[in-house]
């Protein structure tokens, strides 16, 4: 990543906890659970199509370095989560959503096009961001039974998590549309043609008898 890149990400991130209220010297304590935002991975996306943003890979966990850990997916209710998805390109930046309370478990996946009216509306090469955020002081269910309490973010941070995080994804292309040719658009209609003449006999047969 160029330095001029570098910066541009700083400032997209720093304008993200501004926005939503972040201060870098926010901890959780160890004994509580953390979020870390994971904004999945991206590759042959073609002009005009859509994709789907994943935050699967983000983790509901527990502070102290242990093995208990969740996928957010995993989680039940999300009540108490916020997610923000944005995304990079060229030097510009744009919100592509934000979910939170009862909508929140709508950011897991995100359908999203590409081509003229959206932010991807070029060749090139882009980066998709993840804000994830836990409210403080507040118990989530967790899978199986049993709370997970996010404590008051204000204490020691053991894994170098906290109650927030954001994640910026890979790079990944977005390509220039691939043209079917004629005869091979053809042959992709070929079964539907099939399938019709099949019904249409049969319907015959049937008046018939």
């Amino acid at each position: 990543m160029t330095s001029k890149t570098g910066s541009m990400f700083a400032a997209a991130t720093i304008s993200l906890s501004l926005a939503f209220g972040a201060s870098g010297a926010a901890n959780a304590t160890y004994n509580y659970f953390d979020v870390m935002a994971d904004p999945g991975s991206y590759s042959g996306i073609s002009l005009g199509e859509s994709f789907s943003l994943d935050a699967c890979g983000s983790t509901f966990h527990r502070a102290d370095g242990s093995s208990e850990s969740y996928s957010l997916c995993q989680l039940s209710d999300l009540t108490e989560f916020s997610l923000s998805w944005l995304a990079w390109h060229d030097g510009d930046y744009s919100w592509l959503g934000s979910y939170s309370g009862g909508s929140a478990s709508d950011g897991l996946s995100v359908a999203t096009a590409t081509g003229d009216g959206t932010f991807f509306n070029e060749i090139g090469t882009y980066y998709v961001g993840l804000y994830v955020k836990a409210d403080n002081n507040s118990y989530v269910p967790l899978p199986g039974g049993g709370w997970g309490a996010t404590g008051g973010d204000g204490g020691l941070a053991y894994d170098g998590s906290t109650n927030y995080s954001f994640a910026w994804s890979s790079s990944f292309q977005v390509t220039e549309a691939m043209n079917v040719p004629e005869p091979i658009g053809a042959l992709l209609l070929l079964p539907g043609f099939v399938y019709i003449a099949r019904r249409e006999r049969k319907r015959k047969q049937a008046v018939a008898a």
